[in-house]
């Protein structure tokens, strides 16, 4: 009878903690996201399907204060040059949207930015050489080919 208690027990204790941890692991919280930095680098087709692939989307930033949490954490890592971000004005030129069509209502550009250099720039990268991870334009295959990503799941 013991040991059935304890069993119980347990299994209540492991259903009550089981909801309190609500990013998976190799995600940080920050108020109702989680985010997951890459380790690895893509074009910006693969980091989206990544991302969707961990049943989240490219990271998409609504303020100053969830992109202050995103450059913080990227100058913290200190590891990439860029980190993919999930917008592109691939639709309409000038135009960003968020995937999902939905509209850039804040944004943190670098000076000049952005720029659309050569007609081929349409996809949104945080770049570490422009003040610590501003924003900037480029080409969705990046100028090497890939770069890293940041992935979100809304909590």
């Amino acid at each position: 009878m013991r040991l059935q208690l304890l069993a119980v027990l347990l299994c209540s204790l492991a259903s009550a903690t089981a909801g309190t941890q609500p990013c998976h692991l190799g995600f940080i919280q920050h108020k109702a996201s989680c985010y997951w930095f890459s380790n690895i680098n893509g074009s910006f087709a693969e980091a989206s399907a990544y991302c969707r692939y961990m049943e989240s989307h490219l990271a998409t930033i609504a303020n100053k204060d969830e992109d202050d949490f995103l450059r913080g954490r990227a100058i913290r890592r200190g590891k990439a040059e860029s980190y993919w971000l999930g917008a592109t004005d691939l639709n309409l030129e000038g135009r960003w949207l968020w995937e999902g069509r939905r509209p850039m209502v804040y944004s943190n550009w670098s000076p000049h930015q952005p720029d659309n250099y050569k007609g081929r720039e349409h996809c949104l990268e945080m770049r570490r050489s422009y003040s610590n991870y501003l924003w900037n334009d480029v080409p969705c295959y990046a100028f090497n080919g890939k770069s890293h990503f940041i992935c979100e799941k809304e909590v």
